[in-house]
């Protein structure tokens, strides 16, 4: 049965263009010939040059002008850092005397509250009774005097000052600033 088999005439395995290629061989990629093989040429060696290390130089810029805005701003910054101290310090002065008038509000309520008791003690109604006798008697209609209070109040204010400037309210109020940061630091 092997030799009833058909054979082909032709070396080529492909059907289309590369069939008919005279040099296609069956691979895609084309085996190259010994003379357009790459044989690589020793290269002489080099010495690599030693390059010289050199400093950059430095520029300096020319100093410029001072901004005033820049001047009046850090002033600025200052005195309202100075402002938040003192501030933050006379915080701290009047919670101290917060806590101090407080722990003495408690053992002036509680000395209240004794005193109230020798009170009661001392001003007993039959004691004083046995020491007036008979001479209290309950006052008559013509020495009780009654206050009317069902008009409305009037308040008459005598030198009223007058309205300060503008520039008057600023210098005091920076016045006051410095009279509290020297107070501060006595």
């Amino acid at each position: 049965m092997a030799a009833n088999r058909r054979r082909t005439t032709t070396a080529y395995s492909t059907y289309g263009s590369a069939a008919y290629s005279p040099l296609y061989d069956g691979n895609a990629v084309r085996v190259p010939r010994r003379e357009e093989e790459y044989i690589p040429v020793p290269q002489p060696k080099r010495r690599e040059q030693v390059r010289r290390h050199e400093r950059a130089r430095v520029e300096v810029r020319q100093a410029g002008q001072i901004a005033p805005f820049a001047v009046v701003g850090f002033l600025a910054v200052a005195v309202f850092a100075v402002m938040l101290i003192t501030s933050y310090a006379q915080l701290t002065v009047a919670n101290d005397e917060m806590v101090s008038l407080r722990r003495e509000l408690s053992q002036l309520k509680e000395e209240n509250v004794t005193l109230s008791a020798q009170y009661e003690k001392v001003f007993d109604l039959a004691t004083v009774q046995k020491a007036v006798e008979d001479t209290m008697v309950r006052p008559t209609g013509d020495q009780v005097v009654y206050i009317d209070l069902s008009e409305p109040d009037t308040v008459i204010v005598f030198e009223e000052e007058k309205g300060m400037s503008g520039l008057q309210t600023i210098a005091d109020g920076i016045e006051s600033i410095f009279v509290s940061i020297t107070e501060y630091f006595r």
